[in-house]
């Protein structure tokens, strides 16, 4: 099955009539629920052998009335693990040296 056929597979129950399993098989996939930088997607993360696929799709209406063409499409993203893994490590590096607010 594709990255995109997988995607819409487990988007396919989302939301209220949802089950439980449904609810658990999907939540096991989710990725970037990192607030409201990354809440207009929905984004699920695999691994095929030493990649891991991203599969994103908009679904604000929004910002699907300012990009029409985003309208039903999944977009995927193949990297290598270790290069997210890199990444990932960048950016919470990047965090940890931000000057921290001061608690009087």
């Amino acid at each position: 099955m594709s990255a995109e056929a997988t995607h819409r597979r487990l988007t396919q129950r989302a939301g209220d009539d949802e089950s439980e399993a449904d609810y658990q098989l999907r939540s096991r996939f989710r990725v970037l629920l990192w607030g409201p930088t990354t809440d207009n997607v929905t984004a699920y993360l695999f691994r095929e052998e030493d990649r891991l696929v991203i599969t994103l799709e908009f679904w604000r209406e929004e910002h699907l009335l300012s990009h029409p063409e985003d309208a039903g499409a999944v977009f995927v993203v193949e990297i290598p693990a270790g290069e997210l893994v890199g990444i990932l490590e960048g950016i919470a590096a990047a965090l940890d040296a931000s000057p921290s607010e001061s608690h009087s």
